[in-house]
């Protein structure tokens, strides 16, 4: 369940990054550790909670496709924000 919180997190960064006005390609690519950075955490420095194999590299692979999507996402909608702001000014 906390992965999905990750991968929300990530449309977020990328999302308020934007909105401050960094640059499309940054807010991006710094809404894309977002995922990666919680599956480190959540591997190595919280206590281990599962009882078989660790599956960390599957889901850094998955999980980092969709936390840039998601954030990918988040840059979009704030581009498409600020870009209408300024058309109405």
């Amino acid at each position: 369940m906390a992965a999905i919180g990750a991968i929300i997190g990530a449309f977020f960064v990328g999302f308020i990054l934007r909105r401050i006005r960094w640059q499309g390609w940054n807010a991006w690519l710094a809404s894309c550790m977002v995922v990666p950075g919680f599956v480190l955490f959540a591997e190595f420095v919280l206590p281990y909670q599962g009882g078989g194999a660790s599956m960390w590299p599957i889901a850094m692979f998955f999980g980092g496709i969709y936390g840039a999507l998601a954030g990918a996402f988040g840059v979009l909608v704030a581009w498409q924000l600020t870009k209408n702001r300024e058309q109405d000014t």
